[in-house]
C-alpha cells in the first residue's frame, strides 16, 4: 500500500510518526538535510551509539563543524555490537541481530535501508524460528510435546522450513489464531494508513482507545472476533487463546520466536512491532560486501585508531550490524558544506573542531539557556544544543540535570524517564567447527522450555563465501530468563552448562539422538549479559499498559520543548518501538532537523 504523500512512508511502517526520512536523505544526498546558518554553533552529543553517530554525521554534513561526542564506554556503536568470529565473516551479534527493512531490502522505506544502500552494506534472510529460512526443532515438556503425552517417546518436533504450518495440531491452532488476528488488522489498517495525514491519525487513536490499557497477555486471552465490525473502528478483538495455547505462544511464538518476555508489557508494543513491519522479513546484516560477494572493508580497517584524548578505539571491521555505525563514522561524508572526509578524519583536521571522548560519561547537564553546559571528568563546555542519546535509566541514574524548570523539562517527561521499563537479555555463543545443520539432522534452530530457551545457528553466505562453519547461539534469553543466567557467576561455567543442556535435549530426542558439542569449538565461548553493562542496564526499553501519555511526553519532547531548552532526545529509548535501531536512526534525524 503506497502512501499518497511522498513525505510519508508506505505501509508497513511505524504507526505513530510517519515522516519519510529516506526521501529526505535521498533528495539531499549531496547537500545535507539542512544548512547550518551559524558557523560558530557548538553541539554536544551524549552517547556514541548509532543514534549519536548518525546525528553527528548528519550535523557535519549540514556544516556544523564544532561537535563534541561524549561516550561512557570504550567503543562506538552502543547496542549495535558485532564481534567477528575468528577466520570467518560472520559475527557474534551481542545486541541487535534480526533487522526489519519494511518489508525488505531495497524497499526504500526505512532509514536502515538508506544507509545500507549508501554504504554498500549487504544482507541475507535471518533464520527466525518457524520461518522459511531454516528448520526449527521444538522441545517442550522433556520431549513429550506442547501438551505433554507420557505415552509417546521424547521427540523434538520439527517445523520444516518449507511448511507454512507448524507440526502438531496445537501448534497449528496457535499459528492460525495469530494469523487471523494479524490478517484482520492488516486488511483494515493498511488502506487507511496509506491515506495518511489526519485520516490515519484519527483511526490510530481508535485503535489505541481499545488497547492502551491492556497488557499483551490480556490480548492473547481476549476472545477473537470472526470479522471486523466497522461500527467499532480500530477494534480487532484478541487472539482468543486458552491456557495451553497461550503457553505454546509464550515459548514458541508463531514464526518469530517465543513471546514470553513480552507477555506483561503493554499490548500496544507488540501491536506496533508485529503489525507495523518490525516483525517482517528479518535480515542478517552481513557488512560491506561487493555485489559478487567479496568482503569490502572501508577506511581505517585493521589500523590503530584513537579518539580525541588518545583512548584506543576498536578498529572498524565493517562486518555485522556494527558495520552501520562504523560506516557512519569512518566513511567519507558527502556534502557541499564540508570537505569530503570522515568524522574520524575530522577529529584531527585543523579546520574542524570535532571531538570524540571515549570512557567519558557526561555527569552534569545544566540549563544556561540559550545554551546547555555538559560536564564530565575529562571535558566540559557550554553548547548551543545538546542531543541526549543515553538510555533513560543511565540518564536518570548517572547524570545530574541542573536548572531545568518544568517549563522546559516538564514533570510528565521526567516521570516518563523515571518509569521507563527496560528488559535485559543474555546471549551465549560458541564458534562452530562445522555447520551442523548441513551435516546432520540437528535442526538449525531450536525453541525449548528449558532454561536455554532459544537456539540459533547462522552464518554469512554470499556468492563468494559458501563454506564457513558459522556460529551457535546456544542460548538466547530475555527478561526473567536472562536474569536467571546471572546466578552462575563464572561465564565459562555458564557456557558449558548451556551446551551440555542442549546435548542432553538432543540425546533425549528419539528422532535426533546425537550431540551438537562435537561441532562446537568449546574453547571460545562468547557471553554477554546486558544487565551487567552499567551504561545500558538493559537491552531494550519497553512499557507497561496505560503508559500512553508517559510515552508520548518523551517521544514528542523535541517538537514541544527543545526550542526552549536547547536539549534534544534521540535513540530507540525515546521512541515507541525500542529494541530496534530503526527508531534510533529516525529520532537522530529528527533531532538534527
Amino acid at each position: 500500500f503506497r502512501s499518497k504523500n511522498e513525505w510519508e512512508f508506505n505501509w508497513p511502517n511505524t504507526a505513530d510518526y510517519n515522516f519519510n526520512y529516506y526521501h529526505l536523505l535521498d533528495i539531499t544526498a549531496k547537500e545535507g538535510i539542512g544548512k547550518n546558518t551559524d558557523p560558530n554553533a557548538r553541539i554536544a552529543i551524549v552517547g556514541a551509539g548509532v543514534a549519536g553517530i548518525a546525528a553527528a554525521r548528519e550535523l557535519f554534513r549540514c556544516g556544523f563543524t564544532k561537535i563534541d561526542i561524549y561516550e561512557a564506554s570504550e567503543r562506538i556503536g552502543g547496542r549495535l555490537y558485532s564481534i567477528p568470529a575468528e577466520n570467518q565473516h560472520v559475527c557474534f551479534e551481542y545486541g541487535a541481530m534480526r533487522i526489519p527493512f519494511f518489508p525488505k531490502p531495497g524497499s526504500k522505506n526505512s532509514v536502515t535501508d538508506y544507509y545500507c544502500n549508501y554504504f554498500n552494506i549487504t544482507t541475507q534472510d535471518f533464520p527466525n524460528p518457524g520461518s522459511h529460512v531454516a528448520d526449527t526443532g521444538i522441545f517442550m515438556h522433556e520431549g513429550r510435546g506442547p501438551i505433554p503425552d507420557m505415552n509417546r517417546k521424547p521427540v523434538m518436533d520439527i517445523w520444516k522450513k518449507e511448511d507454512q504450518m507448524p507440526p502438531l495440531e496445537i501448534l497449528q491452532r496457535v499459528y492460525k489464531k495469530w494469523a487471523h488476528f494479524a490478517d484482520i488488522i492488516q486488511k483494515e489498517v493498511a488502506p487507511i494508513y496509506a491515506k495518511g495525514g489526519q485520516t490515519w491519525l484519527d483511526y490510530w487513536h481508535h485503535v489505541v482507545s481499545h488497547y492502551w490499557d491492556k497488557d499483551f497477555a490480556d490480548l492473547v486471552y481476549e476472545p477473537a472476533i470472526d470479522s471486523y465490525d466497522p461500527a467499532k473502528p480500530g477494534f480487532f478483538g484478541g487472539l482468543g487463546m486458552d491456557e495451553e495455547e497461550a503457553w505454546v505462544f509464550y515459548v514458541i511464538g508463531a514464526g518469530d520466536g517465543g513471546w514470553g518476555a513480552f507477555f506483561y508489557v503493554g499490548s500496544l508494543y507488540p501491536i506496533r512491532t508485529l503489525i507495523f513491519g518490525y516483525g517482517t522479513n528479518h535480515q542478517v546484516i552481513q557488512g560491506r560486501f561487493t555485489k559478487d560477494g567479496q568482503y569490502n572493508p572501508g577506511p581505517n580497517h585493521e589500523e590503530a585508531v584513537v579518539d580525541s584524548i588518545g583512548n584506543s578505539l576498536p578498529t572498524p571491521h565493517y562486518m555485522g550490524v556494527q558495520s552501520i555505525p562504523e560506516s557512519l563514522f569512518f566513511m567519507p561524508v558527502e556534502s557541499a558544506h564540508v570537505e569530503n572526509i570522515s568524522l574520524y578524519e575530522a577529529l584531527s583536521h585543523p579546520d574542524y573542531d570535532i571531538n570524540l571522548y571515549l570512557n567519558t560519561p557526561a555527569k552534569v547537564v545544566m540549563n544556561a539557556h540559550p545554551r546547555v553546559f555538559i560536564g564530565s571528568d575529562v571535558a566540559g563546555s557550554y553548547y548551543d544544543a545538546a542531543i541526549m542519546t543515553s538510555p533513560t535509566w543511565a540518564l536518570q541514574m548517572s547524570m545530574d540535570f541542573v536548572g531545568f524548570e518544568p517549563d522546559v523539562l516538564p514533570f510528565s517527561v521526567v516521570n516518563s524517564i523515571k518509569v521507563s521499563h527496560w528488559i535485559t537479555s543474555c546471549k551465549v555463543f560458541y564458534p562452530l567447527k562445522e555447520c551442523y545443520w548441513e551435516k546432520t539432522d540437528i535442526p538449525q534452530l531450536m525453541m525449548t522450555d528449558s532454561f536455554i530457551q532459544g537456539v540459533y545457528g547462522y552464518k554469512v553466505e554470499t556468492e563468494s563465501i559458501k563454506d564457513e562453519p558459522g556460529v551457535l547461539l546456544v542460548s538466547y534469553t530475555w527478561e526473567d530468563d536472562a536474569a536467571k543466567m546471572l546466578s552462575i557467576a563464572d561465564d565459562q561455567e555458564l557456557a558449558k552448562k548451556c551446551l551440555y543442556e542442549l546435548d542432553r535435549i538432543l540425546l533425549k530426542s528419539s528422532n535426533v539422538k546425537r550431540k551438537i558439542s562435537p561441532f562446537v569449538d568449546m574453547s571460545k565461548p562468547m557471553i554477554i549479559h546486558w544487565a551487567k553493562k552499567p551504561t545500558y542496564a538493559g537491552c531494550s526499553k519497553l512499557y507497561r499498559e496505560r503508559m500512553w501519555n508517559e510515552n508520548y511526553a518523551l517521544y514528542t519532547y523535541n517538537q514541544n520543548y527543545s526550542d526552549k531548552s536547547s536539549l534534544y532526545f534521540a535513540g530507540d529509548g525515546y521512541s515507541l518501538e525500542s529494541g530496534w535501531f530503526e527508531p534510533a536512526l529516525r529520532t537522530a534525524l529528527d533531532s538534527v532537523c
